[in-house]
């Protein structure tokens, strides 16, 4: 990538009215889905290698966090009065635009929260949900009976909050780091320069784009959707040849059963209209 020049968006999204409070990009690579949540009362759901609007979802209020599970069956947005919906992104074929009704959906809201949510994330068995607030909560929810299980109170509002994977060291008391890091001096230089410059300590540099680093996920996700893209090309035709074959192989099959029929009606025609002796 050049430096020097300033890259040029692949896709320019502009169909919300209003700032956008989140994204949210799932899983998937080239072939992913995003999620924009803004103050114009509604979520967009885009597919990122066509740039193609999927879903309008339209609220009663703002929409201050969104995300999804990982299968990306359901969506989680999270309001600017504390409520949180449920959007499930499979029961609405075909559907551009749909208008959440919190009347008739009242199965599909989390309600706890007594101030706007500022964050949302989902446990990879999409059984909980975590929420944060200005409420200076943190909630834990059982999304199949939208029950609040645990809450956590806290001194200022939620800024962010996720779930991750427990680390091996929180589940193994015998874990021992592969790269132990030594004490790091408390000043970049010492008072002279050549005072105990390499005592015994490891020194890491941290550079950017140096020559001969890996690629980066942009250039491997471009990569990746080239491959996928040939691949389908070639299934595609390689799909087409053999039924061309297949074609010609019936059509050879029906030329000789049409010979067969016809020598047997030759043979009865003779047999019927030949003289008796």
């Amino acid at each position: 990538m050049d430096s020097s020049r300033t890259p040029a968006p692949r896709h320019v999204w502009s169909r919300h009215t209003l700032p956008i409070t989140d994204l949210h990009c799932g899983f998937g690579g080239p072939l992913a889905r995003v999620a924009t949540a803004s103050l114009d009362q509604t979520v967009k759901l885009w597919e990122i290698s066509s740039g193609e609007l999927l879903l309008s979802v339209l609220f009663d209020v703002g929409i201050m966090a969104v995300t999804m599970d990982l299968a990306e069956h359901h969506m989680f947005c999270g309001g600017s009065e504390g409520s949180i919906f449920q959007v499930d992104l499979c029961t609405w074929p075909g559907q551009r635009e749909k208008s959440f009704q919190p009347e008739q959906d009242s199965g599909k809201v989390f309600k706890g929260h007594r101030n706007q949510v500022t964050c949302l994330s989902v446990s990879t068995d999409s059984s909980v949900l975590l929420s944060g607030s200005h409420d200076e909560t943190v909630r834990l929810w059982d999304i199949q009976s939208k029950q609040c299980i645990r809450t956590v109170t806290l001194k200022g509002p939620v800024t962010n909050a996720f779930i991750m994977l427990a680390p091996v060291s929180m589940l193994s008391s015998d874990f021992r780091p592969s790269l132990p890091l030594p004490h790091f001096n408390k000043h970049l230089l010492g008072a002279e320069h050549g005072d105990e410059q390499h005592r015994g300590g490891l020194t890491l540099r941290l550079g950017l784009h140096q020559q001969g680093s890996e690629p980066s996920y942009l250039e491997r996700a471009e990569r990746l959707h080239k491959v996928m893209c040939s691949t389908m090309e070639k299934n595609v035709l390689g799909g087409q040849d053999q039924l061309r074959i297949r074609i010609t192989e019936l059509e050879d099959e029906v030329q000789n059963l049409r010979k067969i029929n016809r020598d047997l009606f030759d043979f009865s025609t003779r047999m019927i209209t030949r003289p008796a002796k």
